[in-house]
């Protein structure tokens, strides 16, 4: 059976990412979130933690208004440089394995590979995604509202950037977009992997 991909796009507080790893679970195969940047760490000499820097943002302090920033090795690493690693590791990953992909354009990325099913997962149901990281990450209500409304903006921005005349989470980038606060997380997992095997048998 050739490689199945599955590229998760998320709101803040939606589930995406636990979501994504139980699909990846259950269907026996990789998942990426963090791990793409160990992967392009590993694989291109990179400073990790300017990975992070730059990891699902756009240019937004001083240094990075210049698109500068420097490596260990005292190399130059740019923006553009960081998008173009993420582009390359996650077309090779999607050739050599089958494997979930969280976020970071992979839904663009791939949208040619016909081996992928692109999916949006979000939630209308605002007070299911601050209770949801409220108990996540110990958050109290304000916070939690402020670092949804802060990293979903981000997000946005981020998507909008690579994509230009697209607008983030809306239907036509997507096969899927699912609102995990209908069914709840755990029947949300469960209709993904059914969909996923729906769409391997059709191949």
């Amino acid at each position: 059976m050739k490689n199945i991909v599955i590229t998760i796009g998320r709101e803040f507080g939606s589930g995406g990412k636990y979501i994504g790893e139980e699909v990846a679970k259950r269907l026996g195969i990789k998942f990426y979130d963090k791990e793409l940047l160990n992967e392009i760490y590993e694989k291109n000499d990179c400073n990790y933690a300017l990975l992070e820097e730059f990891d699902e943002k756009t240019k937004s302090s001083l240094l990075k208004s210049l698109g500068i920033v420097r490596l260990e090795n005292d190399t130059m690493f740019t923006e553009e440089k960081y998008r173009v690693l993420v582009k390359e590791t996650i077309k090779k990953l999607a050739e050599t394995s089958s494997c979930v992909f969280i976020g970071r354009d992979a839904n663009q990325i791939l949208k040619e590979n016909k081996n992928a099913i692109h999916f949006f997962i979000y939630a209308k149901d605002e007070e299911f995604k601050i209770t949801r990281k409220m108990q996540r990450e110990n958050l109290s209500y304000e916070k939690a509202k402020e670092k949804m409304l802060e990293v979903d903006k981000m997000r946005k921005k981020y998507y909008e950037s690579l994509n230009k005349g697209h607008v983030w989470g809306v239907k036509e980038d997507y096969d899927f977009c699912i609102d995990s606060s209908v069914l709840g997380i755990e029947e949300t997992i469960d209709l993904i992997v059914e969909i996923v095997k729906k769409f391997q048998e059709n191949e």
